[in-house]
């Protein structure tokens, strides 16, 4: 290994928000990287916790963390402040209730270095268990810009990769106000289009690198009006990506889709009742969005298991809201990552 002085320097950026049962955990696994030549930014983004003084108590013992404190404003906002502060050459963001595997950091780095590439992922795995853990998976593959497009906008694919996480960027390529504030869900789509939009060359870990903690007993959390943000969402992708092909093209099919999405999860986590009592004029637009591009969606590039939902959702909706009531009334919801591809 490279002696410090030698490495380029990496911000590692952590927002955090009432965070104080997993903040330890989370810092641990930064500082514990074999590589060491780190600035670890931590962005307390008005915790009510113990978080503040968890993040001190390692700013205090660790001259590479620096925290820096802001009124609540959400994750986009501190995620921002947090690149303000940042002077690495390279920049990676992990959230607060995550961890990152021993090594990863100092061998994304030399991936990045050895193929040239613009930004280098790894492989997220989501766990329940902190003490799960998968073995290291050598080697790499290189993609060019269209064939990561085409995943990132889920074009024949269904693989999520907008996460901001399990990435290392060029700082260069990184806009300034890169997250979109005030958007309640969905910003990491619209900020990692941003993050990603110049990469000509990227370069994709076989390894797990990054793990996201989900906690079964602590979601709760179902369907509600803050979901409708994903309509602005994408319209802000479809901006940002006109006078870009074939983005722009893969992004306004993509909002196409949010009219098949957000009706899906209204039908199977919304009571009947609920919906005609809270979301009457909502489900009314989607179905008739959805009925107005249905064909474009249908002769789209898209997985043919979602093409079946969406002509179900068309022309089968009274069936599609029986059969959505009755998942509805398992008490089952769907997992995070179900959520967001069907979105």
């Amino acid at each position: 290994m490279r002696t410090m002085e030698k490495q380029p320097l990496i911000s590692i950026i952590v927002p955090f928000y009432n965070t104080g049962e997993y903040l330890k955990r989370c810092l641990d696994s930064i500082i514990s990287q074999s590589y060491q030549n780190l600035e670890i930014i931590l962005v307390n983004d008005g915790s009510e916790d113990d978080s503040a003084a968890i993040a001190e108590g390692y700013a205090q013992a660790d001259f590479r963390v620096h925290v820096y404190t802001q009124a609540n404003a959400g994750v986009s906002a501190a995620r921002n402040a947090g690149l303000r502060q940042a002077t690495g050459e390279y920049v990676m963001f992990v959230d607060a209730d995550d961890w990152i595997a021993a090594g990863s950091i100092e061998r994304m780095m030399a991936v990045m270095q050895e193929s040239g590439a613009d930004l280098t992922t790894c492989n997220i795995r989501r766990v329940s268990d902190p003490s799960e853990a998968v073995p290291y998976e050598d080697g790499y593959t290189l993609c060019d810009r269209d064939e990561y497009m085409r995943i990132f906008f889920r074009i024949g694919s269904n693989e999520p990769i907008h996460y901001p996480v399990a990435k290392l960027y060029k700082r260069a390529m990184l806009p300034d106000g890169l997250y979109p504030e005030g958007i309640r869900i969905g910003e990491d789509v619209l900020g990692t289009y941003r993050a990603v939009a110049d990469a000509e060359r990227i370069a994709r870990m076989n390894e797990v690198g990054y793990y996201y903690y989900y906690n079964p007993a602590s979601v709760t959390e179902g369907f509600s009006e803050k979901n409708f943000d994903l309509i602005t969402v994408w319209d802000k992708v479809v901006e940002a990506s006109e006078g870009r092909e074939p983005d722009h093209s893969y992004a306004v099919l993509n909002r196409k889709r949010i009219n098949f999405g957000l009706l899906f999860l209204m039908i199977t986590e919304v009571p009947a009742k609920e919906r005609k009592e809270k979301y009457a004029e909502q489900e009314r637009q989607l179905r008739a969005d959805l009925k107005a591009c249905e064909k474009d969606l249908m002769n789209s590039p898209i997985v043919r298991s979602r093409k079946i939902l969406i002509f179900m959702c068309s022309h089968c909706y009274p069936l599609m809201t029986l059969i959505g009531g009755l998942y509805n009334k398992s008490g089952k919801k769907l997992a995070v990552g179900q959520r967001r591809n069907l979105s």
